[in-house]
């Protein structure tokens, strides 16, 4: 049983490798164009383009939430049940599609710009493309193949990047930050469908249609109802502050979500349907989940903290002093994203018993509170910043909410939670002192943040390697394995 577990763990690790790899790499390429983007355009193109986002984001949560999990949580697997499925996403994709076009022209009234209606008819396309994707994605998850979407997601990166910056430098302005998502997600899934060799056939199951409905609705509520909520943050302060307030609140959003977000998502893909396999099992789940929340912590919330404390010399040195507004937001932010990996890893365990009724009951009491809270903090305050007071507030809230649950229903106790979350919390303090002090010590903004970036890793390392760290020893065996199989080989 302890060699099963311990191949299970080295699975699990394996794969979240391959999936971070594969993300990590993506995201670096977007942060460059991203950067290189900020510094030919001026915020006001950013905040047309979020707030365009917002309601592509809506409608990309009920595709990608709906059908490709239902596959991953079925235990068969035939070409009838993915034909299927893609038919039906094309179905939905199609659909969504129409209903933003035709509101396009009300919602450039609304917020009084008349290009917004042009740019939402075609910036939703890119929802075909994603619908896509996910069933392939699908395919890749329930068969572990995660190693398959490196070339496609690189490739995607690279021709999205390409067609922005060509735009940017012609100038187009806000038309690179429209194209680049569009492109990028084609050719991902262009690329991926022919790397799977993936086939479709003339299929359509109805009764496997209403069991992928019946699985997934309540889930996919839940997403709309944390996609709403997180939208609510922009549509507030697109509707009561300035332009450039949008701009850095989103800026400030994106950018630990390019180092952040897509690791997340790549540990989620990872973890569902391991969770799967055990879903008869708690006491496997529990394990599986509280592995996947301590390596999560550990790998993502030093990223976190150390751009907290360097906050003010990236904007700088990224962006130039345009976007210096954008700092106490984007430390805010950092807070926020840090306690993200709790939640994923949480969502993917109540997937894995097919628990979305007492999921979707929980997210309502914590978004309804989490709104409440907002709504006073802005009577208070009424300045744009409280908006990201009170998105912390609110992931403060969902945390301390899941913990009496998670124990009810995993049997992951209070207790274990709370040490899950300090011990890598109290190495990153280590860290940020240190960080802190050496970065007092230099002057130029280059050579300071430089210094202070090798400085943390160090730093990190060596406390977890002294304090025989679990997280840290159980990824430096992963890594040592790889390297010892890639000799070999």
């Amino acid at each position: 049983m302890v060699d099963k577990l311990s191949n299970e763990n080295g699975s699990i690790t394996n794969n979240m490798v391959w999936s971070v790899t594969e993300r990590v790499t993506s995201q670096i390429l977007s942060t460059i164009v991203s950067v290189i983007l900020a510094r030919l355009l001026y915020p006001e193109a950013y905040a047309t383009v979020a707030l365009v986002t917002v309601f592509i984001n809506l409608a990309t949560v009920v595709m990608s939430s709906s059908f490709s999990s239902a596959l991953i949580y079925d235990k068969e697997q035939s070409i009838e049940h993915y034909s299927t499925a893609f038919y039906s996403i094309l179905l939905v994709t199609g659909t969504l599609y129409l209903m933003l076009y035709i509101t396009a022209p009300f919602l450039a009234i609304y917020y009084n710009d008349d290009s917004l209606a042009n740019i939402i008819r075609v910036m939703s396309l890119v929802l075909v493309p994603q619908g896509i994707y996910s069933i392939l994605f699908a395919y890749v998850s329930k068969n572990m193949l995660f190693k398959k979407t490196y070339k496609p997601t690189f490739l995607g990166a690279v021709s999205g990047a390409s067609a922005a910056l060509l735009l940017a430098l012609k100038g187009h302005g806000v038309w690179a930050l429209v194209f680049l998502p569009l492109i990028e997600s084609s050719v991902s899934s262009f690329v991926l469908w022919r790397v799977l060799n993936f086939k479709i056939a003339v299929n359509f199951d109805v009764q496997y249609v209403k069991f992928m409905i019946r699985y997934c609705v309540k889930f996919v509520m839940v997403d709309f109802l944390n996609a709403i909520y997180s939208s609510l943050n922009s549509l507030i302060i697109a509707q009561r502050f300035s332009k450039a307030d949008l701009s850095y609140y989103t800026k400030a959003y994106n950018l630990p979500q390019m180092l952040l977000g897509s690791v997340n998502v790549a540990i989620s893909k990872v973890l569902f349907p391991f969770f799967s396999q055990s879903k008869e099992d708690i006491g496997q789940i529990r394990q599986k989940l509280r592995m996947g929340i301590q390596l999560s912590n550990y790998v993502l919330m030093p990223m976190m903290i150390g751009l907290m404390v360097i906050s003010e010399e990236v904007v700088t040195l990224l962006f130039t002093n345009k976007w210096i507004g954008m700092v106490p937001y984007l430390q805010i932010m950092c807070a926020v994203w840090m306690l993200q990996p709790i939640q994923i890893c949480t969502i993917q365990a109540y997937k894995a018993i097919g628990r979305g009724d007492e999921y979707l009951r929980l997210e309502l009491y914590k978004k309804i509170l989490a709104i409440c809270v907002l709504i006073l903090l802005l009577c208070i305050i009424q300045k744009p910043i409280i908006v990201a007071f009170g998105a912390l507030t609110g992931q403060i809230i969902s945390c301390v909410i899941n913990m009496p649950y998670l124990n009810q229903l995993f049997h992951y106790t209070v207790k274990a939670q709370i040490r899950d979350l300090v011990t890598p919390m109290g190495l990153c303090i280590i860290m940020a002192i240190g960080v802190m002090v050496v970065g007092g010590l230099i002057g130029n903004v280059i050579l300071k943040m430089f210094v202070q970036i090798i400085i943390g890793i160090v730093i990190y390392i060596s406390a977890s390697w002294l304090l025989k760290n679990q997280s840290f020893i159980l990824l430096l065996n992963v890594i040592l394995k790889n390297r010892r199989i890639s000799v070999k080989e």
